[in-house]
């Protein structure tokens, strides 16, 4: 499999793992989905496979830290876009920022301004901002 493909299948993978922790997927969790996967390519049937469990996805992260931090943005969006953020949901989204290479405290500011924003959303360039700030 083209691993730029199976990058992609890992994002919306983690990205239905995060819809699915609160154990209630709503209707604007999975068009959001649906629309990220429809933007990086990702056939419907292969996210159909996905949310089914028929297709083994490893975890792949981007190598460049911007395309980590569009991901990670991504998966900040999911959680708030329900209007309903569970402590599951954060934990899971500091877990995988963790796992694919992101600095912790970076992760956790821009989370603690996610919850602080009544539309539970941050711009990609404000996150990124945070994370140029924590950055060697």
């Amino acid at each position: 499999m083209d691993p730029n493909y199976e990058e992609k299948l890992s994002h919306i993978n983690d990205l239905i793992k995060l819809s699915q922790v609160d154990g209630k997927e709503s209707h604007m969790e999975l068009n959001f989905i649906n629309s990220v996967a429809a933007r990086l390519g990702i056939e419907k049937i292969d996210v159909e496979k996905i949310k089914n469990g028929e297709i083994n996805i490893s975890f792949s992260p981007p190598n460049k830290e911007s395309k980590v931090i569009e991901q990670f943005h991504r998966l900040i969006i999911l959680m708030g876009i329900d209007k309903l953020i569970y402590r599951e949901e954060v934990a899971f989204c500091v877990e995988l920022g963790v796992r694919m290479g992101l600095n912790y405290n970076a992760i956790s500011e821009v989370l603690r301004k996610t919850l602080r924003n009544p539309a539970y959303i941050m711009h990609l360039d404000e996150v990124e901002e945070i994370f140029k700030k924590y950055s060697n």
